[in-house]
């Protein structure tokens, strides 16, 4: 299984898309189309059928069809949703949910490739983070060989708890709040191969410009790695400014792939 090169740096950066609309007919054709228009932008897709994968082993037949054409897009990664209620829900849990996904890749009745486990609602404070997401960390990995892990609290936390994690989501909160004295005096402390390691999602942008203006900020200046902007919390429709957004990310991209290889030319 392909994974996200998490050892090497620079990294080439990528749209973390919580895709938690129920797939009917046509719904998650806006997603198709934007990963074939751009093949050079990475899209890092979290599915959710059921809170998780649900309580059967595979998910319904929307949801089968949809994922096997999902699977056929090469720029397009995979990511089971899982919830922790912040250190609170019982690892056996969390356990069953990581082997019903990967159920989903059985060569028998194969839906889909499932690259990784995206962690939701994980505990920030430092003690708790480590302990408890290296166990599950560690069954993620041990289930799905060579995935990836990204966790989600949400929060900026202590530099300790990328060890187990190739990718945090180091803020979750309205778009307004990235610019927020909080956010700036984090990111001055984190140092910069951990931000090359962070994902930026925003919600309630209200209008394209906020969402545009985010796109560029968070691959340019804040130097993450990942990032997705919405118009709505709940991340349930699609926003409006769906396509000029990944137009402004598609270019974002290419501009830090520009940047970086002059730096490389550079280097003796």
């Amino acid at each position: 299984m392909d994974s996200i090169d998490t050892t090497t740096a620079p990294r080439r950066p990528f749209v973390l898309l919580p895709l938690y609309i129920y797939p009917t007919s046509a719904s998650w054709e806006p997603l198709f189309q934007a990963a074939q228009y751009h093949p050079s932008l990475d899209f890092v897709v979290i599915v959710n059928p059921a809170n998780g994968p649900g309580d059967t082993p595979l998910p319904d037949n929307n949801y089968t069809a949809v994922l096997q054409t999902l699977s056929s897009i090469s720029n397009v990664k995979i990511l089971g949703y899982i919830y922790c209620n912040y250190g609170l829900r019982p690892v056996p849990g969390i356990e069953r949910d990581i082997r019903t996904y990967q159920g989903w890749t059985d060569q028998k009745r194969s839906i889909t490739r499932i690259d990784g486990i995206f962690f939701d609602e994980v505990p920030s404070r430092t003690n708790e983070c480590l302990e408890y997401m290296i166990r599950v960390s560690t069954i993620a990995r041990h289930n799905l060989p060579g995935g990836i892990v990204i966790y989600n609290p949400g929060v900026f936390v202590d530099v300790s708890c990328y060890d187990s994690a190739d990718f945090i989501v180091a803020f979750e909160n309205d778009i307004s709040q990235w610019n927020s004295s909080d956010v700036k005096t984090n990111l001055a402390m984190l140092p910069a191969e951990l931000r090359g390691r962070s994902v930026a999602v925003a919600h309630s942008a209200k209008c394209s410009e906020e969402q545009l203006n985010f796109a560029e900020d968070v691959f340019m200046n804040a130097g993450f790695v990942g990032q997705f902007a919405a118009t709505v919390p709940g991340y349930t429709e699609w926003c409006p400014n769906w396509e000029p957004y990944i137009r402004k990310l598609h270019e974002a991209c290419q501009a830090w792939q520009s940047g970086h290889e002059m730096n490389r030319s550079k280097t003796p």
